[in-house]
Order: structure tokens, then sequence, then C-alpha cells
């Protein structure tokens, strides 16, 4: 019987979904961070490999719709071009990494890009403007860095908006470029997860049926986001997801040192998958 669905009790599958339904509205209130908010929590009681297959699917559609059911896409494509092709090469490079290194590497990892998340507001103001001749090599290095986070712990916004900090590049263009490298990212994602590897067996299509089975009501919910954030300033939910995530953040650092000493830290790639992440 499929990995998915023999690791998994049904509460750890009703988390999942439930996670998964509400960061799709954050995604749509916030333009972006429906992984950002979503892996964090995921990984605390189910494996990295069962949120993967709930949220990749949901991912595919979210930033699809993000981006070709926007305005001005293919001048967006054109003038930000490098961007998501430099994520598609990260992308098989991050797909490696989660093939390769160890579980404790990977909430390493997922600490590190939330941490990036949550300091981008900080740095505003005081960081300072690149010109926009130095938009193609900065950008393309932080759409390749995007790629690597984006497949090895399905988390790239971090290192996309970090680049859009140091510009004067509208909203709009933000969030379009964002989604294009996440679009592009999660092809290449799907793809290597199908295909597996020593780190991790390939997802069947069974495993994928549960993601694309809640992926229209997510898309649903992220549309409801949309109209709010259209009409409403969406500085409130903001803050109170940096205070979301800022505990969590707080948590899944506890939950590392935690494992740095436990046996469960030393288990051969083959098990990064199949251990259960949970909350003593």
């Amino acid at each position: 019987m499929d990995l998915f669905f023999t690791e998994n009790t049904s509460w750890q599958l009703a988390w999942a979904i439930a996670v998964t339904l509400v960061s799709a509205y954050a995604h749509g209130v916030l333009g972006l961070g429906f992984v950002s908010v979503a892996m964090p929590l995921l990984i605390f009681f189910v494996s990295f490999r069962t949120a993967m297959i709930i949220t990749v699917p949901v991912a595919f559609f979210l930033t699809a719709r993000l981006t070709f059911w926007g305005h001005q896409t293919r001048e967006t494509l054109v003038r930000f071009w490098f961007m998501p092709a430099m994520a598609v090469l990260g992308s098989l490079v991050g797909a490696w990494v989660y093939q390769t290194v160890s579980s404790l590497v990977l909430l390493w990892i997922v600490f590190g890009a939330l941490t990036l998340f949550l300091s981008v507001d900080l740095l505003k103001g005081r960081a300072p403007r690149i010109p926009e001749n130095w938009y193609l090599p900065i950008g393309a290095l932080c759409g390749f860095l995007a790629g690597i986070t984006e497949t090895s712990v399905n988390m790239g916004a971090p290192f996309l908006l970090l680049f859009f900090l140091l510009t004067v590049l509208s909203t709009h263009v933000i969030v379009q470029v964002c989604n294009l490298c996440f679009f592009v990212g999660k092809l290449v994602h799907i793809t290597t997860l199908s295909i597996g590897g020593a780190g991790s067996p390939g997802v069947s299509l069974e495993e994928w049926i549960p993601g694309f089975i809640i992926a229209p009501l997510c898309l649903l919910l992220c549309n409801q986001g949309v109209k709010l954030r259209e009409k409403v300033s969406v500085e409130t939910y903001r803050r109170w997801l940096k205070i979301i995530l800022f505990v969590i953040a707080l948590m899944l650092l506890g939950r590392i040192v935690s494992m740095t000493g436990d046996n469960r830290a030393d288990l051969p790639i083959e098990g990064k998958n199949t251990v259960v992440v949970t909350i003593d």
C-alpha cells in the first residue's frame, strides 16, 4: 500500500488538510506565503514527504491562478525572465538536496528560510536600493537560491522577497514574478517527487489524489482572500501572521535542539521521510 496512507493516522491527515486550507486563504490575502505558513506547521506532526504531497498540488494551482489570471503577465515575464529560469535550475539542485540530506538538516533549512521571511520587514527602510542594471545578476542569484529551497523544503518565498526588498518595484510586479518562480518550481517539484530517489520513494498517482482533491477548495479560499486584499488593508493580517510565524520559529528551533542529541537525528537518509516529527 502507498506510504502516504500507511504512515499517517486519520488525525494527522485531518491536521494536514486543515492547515493547507487556512494557508490557502492567507495566500490570497497576502498574495504569497502559502507554503511559508503551511510547511512549518505541517512538519511538527507529519513527515516532510507527507507535507510535500499535500501542499505541492495545491501550490501549483494557487501560483497558476495568481500568475496567469493577473494583468500584464507577458510584460512581467519579458522583463524578469531570468528569475523563473534560474528558479528551474535551483529547483533541480534542491531536489537533490531533499533526496540527500537528513531530516535534521531539512529542519535547519526550514528554520533559516522562516527566519529570513520574518526578517524582510525589519530590513525595510534600512536596506540599500540596488540600481536597475543590477537587477539581472542579483535577481538571478535570488531566483536560483529560491529554487533550491522551493524543492528541498517547499519554501521559495524568502529569497525572492529579499531581492524585491532591494528594489522599488510595485506590489503587483512583486506578486506576479514571485508566483512565476513558484509555478515553474512546482513543475520541477512534482516531476522530481514523482520520480523519487534513494532518499525517498517516488510519489504514486494515488498519493497525489488528496492534494488534487482539495485544490479546488483551496482556490476558492484563495479567491476569497484576494477579494479581501482588494478591499481592506492587510497590515493587520500581516502583523498577526508575523507573530504566529515567530512563535512557530521558536518552537521549531526547540525541536531542532532536542533532535540534535536524539538518535533519530542519525537515522539513514532512507528513514528521514518516514519519521514523524512530533512535539513532546
